[in-house]
């Protein structure tokens, strides 16, 4: 954030009740932080920034209307690929499960692969499509 405060996983898990689910809402904050939709923009920057809490954000009728409309994006971009599309997403997810798994174990021996501030990138985040991608993990959320 511009003058360097974030919060830690310790001050969501209020919200997220265990660590692990504590560190996933805070990458999600960081990539909504950055991501095309200026709503969930303007609400991620202010929970990093502590402005508001992750319980008012998340209970914010205009906030909780664009996580909503957003993932109503991905589930119908989901819905509308092809099972050759969908092989593939399952594919990219699998090997981005690894690398969180990789960078969650070396958070917890005390080193990143992620410099402070970057985002990782996720199976959802490619070129082409501008925002939300097109493309959902295959295995349970896959194509039907």
């Amino acid at each position: 954030m511009p003058d360097g405060r974030e919060v830690d996983q310790a001050e969501l898990l209020d919200v997220a009740k265990d660590e692990d689910r504590a560190r996933s809402l805070l990458r999600a904050l960081r990539t909504l932080s950055t991501g095309p939709d200026p709503k969930l923009r303007e609400m991620a920057r202010g929970v990093l920034r502590g402005d508001l809490t992750a319980q008012q954000a998340f209970t914010d009728p205009e906030y909780t209307a664009a996580l909503f409309s957003g993932a109503a994006k991905v589930r119908r971009a989901g819905e509308q690929r092809s099972e050759a599309e969908a092989r593939e997403a399952g594919e990219r997810f699998g090997e981005w499960q690894q690398a969180r798994r990789t960078e969650d174990e070396g958070e917890d021996q005390g080193t990143s692969r992620t410099a402070p501030g970057q985002q990782p990138t996720g199976p959802w985040r490619h070129s082409g499509t501008g925002g939300l991608g097109g493309s959902r993990p295959a295995g349970g959320f896959g194509h039907r």
